[in-house]
């Protein structure tokens, strides 16, 4: 069984559920639908610690939860569309 993490955008989470990624994966639709064959366990579903919040003291938390996910040796970190849109502000991920 392949174990898959899910990044989402914490910038996101003001309208984000995450419906539409739990939907793909539970459908292995878009994006998932490569594993169409395959049994596949969501292993996480976490968010990154915000762009502008990344300076010396919430780098720490963030590599925390990398470690956390490393120690579950997922097979695939896929990134939500929430990562490859634009902000309000016009700027990426």
């Amino acid at each position: 069984m392949k174990k898959i993490v899910v990044l989402r955008c914490l910038k996101a989470e003001e309208n984000c559920t995450g419906a539409s990624c739990l939907k793909a994966f539970n459908n292995k639709s878009a994006y998932f639908s490569r594993y169409a064959d395959q049994e596949i366990e969501l292993a996480a579903f976490m968010s990154c610690n915000g762009c502008e919040n990344i300076k010396f003291s919430s780098k720490t938390g963030f590599n925390e939860k990398l470690e956390r996910i490393l120690r579950i040796r997922p097979d695939a970190v896929h990134i939500g569309i929430c990562c490859q849109t634009r902000t309000a502000d016009k700027r990426r991920c």
